[in-house]
């Protein structure tokens, strides 16, 4: 009996090939709808379907992303997620296509690539750019989209620029290339857009490379690992036809495709083009209860603000795949800070002249109407310096998520000469002034001679910005390396000093890891004046936990930062995962009574706990050594209350141990080196390693060990004074164990143990 798809498939050539005037060569449906080949429907081939997870290295093997009759145009559909999906099919010849050739195909791009090398993300390519042979018809810049031919001595080039293709929704695009004439057309929705005569001094050729669905013939990488010039979103009935075709016959096999539809394109919605989390399923190092996209490459979480009923949160994403490039604002809402909802990307690169090549970090405030305002650096080569401030704001208020936003088409500030290191400019970090018409903004840059610095603005519109210097610097001879720029500046109010006054902490990112001071601002002469001149670190984790983010809880008055939590992966690694990086806990931050700072994750965090594990109080060493040794488990908090005796020597918790302890990971206080440190040595049989941490002391106080274990993810604070976060990747899938670390003599207050629920807040 014929496959139902591919008859199906059959069928639908049939019907457009008697809707058109050129003989199909290839078709593919993409109705599949599950396994690992796309059926090509002409020769009854099956082709590969390349996918990460086909042979995944971190999870259980798992299928491409096919996708229901309901999001796609004519049964089924498959998404290609921007950086491991494509089809490999036999070359074509140019026998094949001696009398020219028609491609074509729906499509719903997600996202518009860099266009690195000057190479289309292909719909369909069978491409050699050294011999000047074969076609490369896709996606451009921004949504503009057009096709490659390779005339033996020469390569044209034939793009729409003015039709963009539209993101989240489809569109039928076709070419037509007629050797008689050398016309070359394009197509979109059935109309032809575009109708040039191509040079006479060459011949249309195929070379011997693989025709590639999803993908172009000859990518440009990131690494070695990553390929680029990749198609992203969904895409449908994908044909190539031996000889040219008109409007009237693209326009009829369109008709062909949705008539079951009667005519109408299905609209698509966020989920569609999403990819679930449950895809990552069976990864021990994938975290549940951290912020995390839903796939894909993160970095710095940032422009938090309450509007409507939830919290608001962007972060720095590219959509194509789980590496660093085209970077977008992704977008999260959720009731708490703890229960995550992403929606669809709020800010994009575009062709306005404003953010081409990036939207980089930022922040948000209220306008003087209580409106949500985004700020963000607007990343533009074509600009000198290419970093500026730009400004966006909700399309419409009354939605409650946010979902769309409008930028403001002008930077709203720009560097001048002599305003910090000429090109140094970004990460605007914007705050209102109490309930005066005023507000300021911290812009990360550096001074030549002197230190690292945050550039102060001030407006009264937040449109007009007047520049009032430097917020403050160091002797970067007295501290090596911050003569870096500092980029993420945090300024946040935490509390009266023992002098009465106001006092702010100051944050930063110099090099990848998170610095602090604690000292007076003056919204009068807009300057900050540390209590103590030398840097901190803000978490003792050596470059685990960076990018720092911040605001202040309109809700609750808390100070509130967030935080990304490196990977500390190779690019290889990160390919195989199919994500990279993602949040810390939402941190709280206030003064202790001897002036220094305190921290501790929100109280919401507790919302999490799905089940306790252990409760013990008053118990000794022993015995609570016992009860944790019945434990198991990779999503966990631990809170530990220690009583030490006068014996110096190592208190705190062992985790990921495996039943011969071959590998663990143990995370203390040393009494006796003063320090809080992790101990990786023994935590993978990979390159991480070592023990890391920072100066500690305990003094006469019992040790207060908080512990969030979360895949991969570790955080873990001390007595609300220092945290430490870090990474561990265990090879065994046993090395889920718990242990304690303590020395003769010491008593057990309390220890606890709970097992933590996801973060993810489902539609």
């Amino acid at each position: 009996m014929m496959n139902k798809y591919l008859l199906a498939g059959l069928m639908a050539a049939m019907q457009a090939a008697a809707a058109s005037s050129a003989p199909l060569l290839a078709h593919w449906p993409l109705d599949d709808g599950s396994g690992k080949q796309a059926v090509e429907t002409v020769s009854g081939r099956h082709d590969a379907v390349d996918y990460v997870f086909n042979h995944a290295r971190y999870k259980p093997d798992s299928a491409p992303l096919w996708r229901p009759a309901t999001a796609c145009i004519r049964g089924g559909c498959l998404q290609f997620d921007g950086y491991s999906t494509d089809i490999k099919a036999p070359a074509l010849t140019s026998t094949q296509l001696a009398k020219g050739f028609t491609l074509s195909a729906w499509i719903a791009p997600h996202a518009f690539e860099w266009g690195d090398g000057g190479h289309y993300s292909a719909f369909l390519s069978q491409f050699d750019t050294e011999a000047k042979q074969g076609f490369s018809f896709g996606v451009y810049r921004f949504g503009t989209w057009g096709i490659k031919l390779g005339m033996g001595s020469a390569i044209i080039d034939v793009r729409v620029k003015e039709r963009k293709l539209p993101r989240d929704a489809w569109s039928h695009v076709a070419a037509s290339y007629d050797p008689v004439t050398r016309q070359v057309a394009l197509f979109l929705n059935g109309e032809r857009l575009v109708h040039v005569t191509a040079p006479v001094d060459g011949v249309f050729g195929m070379p011997a490379v693989p025709l590639t669905v999803g993908r172009y013939s000859q990518p440009e990488t990131v690494g070695g690992v990553f390929k680029l010039n990749t198609f992203l979103g969904l895409m449908d009935e994908v044909r190539i036809s031996a000889g040219p075709s008109d409007a009237v016959s693209v326009a009829a096999g369109m008709k062909a495709d949705l008539a079951e539809r009667h005519g109408v394109v299905p609209t698509l919605s966020p989920s569609d083009l999403r990819i679930a989390p449950a895809t990552f399923d069976g990864d021990q190092y994938r975290p549940q209860y951290h912020l995390i996209p839903d796939a894909g490459w993160m970095n710095e979480p940032h422009a938090p603000f309450y509007y409507g009923g939830q919290y608001h949160l962007f972060f720095q994403k590219n959509p194509f795949g789980p590496f660093w490039h085209q970077i977008h604002w992704g977008h999260w809402v959720s009731p708490d800070m703890v229960r995550w909802r992403e929606l669809p990307i709020a800010l994009a690169p575009e062709d306005d002249g404003l953010a081409t090549d990036g939207i980089w970090s930022g922040s948000a405030t209220y306008d003087a109407a209580g409106a949500p305002v985004l700020f963000f650096t607007a990343g533009n080569d074509t600009a000198k310096p290419n970093q500026r401030t730009g400004m966006a704001t909700p399309h419409d208020l009354r939605d409650p998520d946010l979902t769309r936003w409008d930028k403001t088409l002008q930077p709203v500030t720009l560097q001048q000469e002599g305003q910090g290191r000429y090109g140094e400019f970004r990460d605007p970090f914007v705050f209102r002034d109490g309930a005066q018409q005023r507000w300021f903004q911290l812009v990360g840059s550096s001074l030549t001679g002197r230190s690292g610095t945050a550039l102060v603005y001030e407006s009264s519109d937040l449109r007009n910005w007047t520049p009032r210097g430097p917020l403050f610097s160091i002797d970067a001879m007295r501290y090596p390396g911050f003569d870096a720029t500092w980029e993420l500046p945090v300024l946040l109010p935490v509390g009266k000093g023992r002098d009465g006054r106001e006092r702010h902490v100051f944050l930063n990112d110099v090099r990848g890891q998170a610095y602090y001071w604690i000292g007076v601002f003056d919204t009068t002469t807009a300057r900050f004046t540390p209590d103590v001149e030398a840097p901190r670190m803000f978490d003792l984790g050596q470059g685990h936990f960076s990018g720092p983010s911040g605001f202040v809880d309109p809700k609750t008055g808390r100070s509130i930062v967030f935080s990304i939590a490196q990977g500390e992966r190779t690019l290889q690694d990160e390919y195989d995962a199919g994500w990279a990086h993602n949040g810390g806990l939402p941190i709280t931050l206030s003064l202790g009574d001897d002036g220094e700072l305190r921290l501790a994750p929100i109280s919401e965090t507790a919302t999490l706990r799905r089940q306790q594990l252990l409760d013990l109080h008053d118990v000794s060493v022993a015995e609570a050594q016992a009860a944790l040794a019945a434990i198991h488990g990779g999503a966990l908090e631990i809170a530990l209350e220690l009583a030490p005796s006068s014996q110096q020597g190592k208190r705190g918790l062992r985790v990921r141990s495996a039943p011969d302890q071959t590998e663990l990971t143990d995370l203390y206080v040393d009494t006796a080196s003063q320090r809080l440190e992790i101990d990786r040595s023994r935590s993978t049989s990979g390159r991480h390693g070592g023990v890391q941490g920072g100066a500690f002391a305990l003094n006469a106080e019992a040790l207060r060990l908080r512990l969030f274990l979360d895949g991969s993810m570790i955080e873990a604070y001390a007595n609300e004074r220092n945290s430490l976060t870090s990474r561990i990747y265990p090879s065994r899938r046993d090395a889920d164990g718990l242990g304690l670390l303590a020395q003769t003599g010491d008593r057990i207050i309390s220890l606890k143990v709970w097992a933590m629920g996801s973060q993810e807040k489902r539609n």
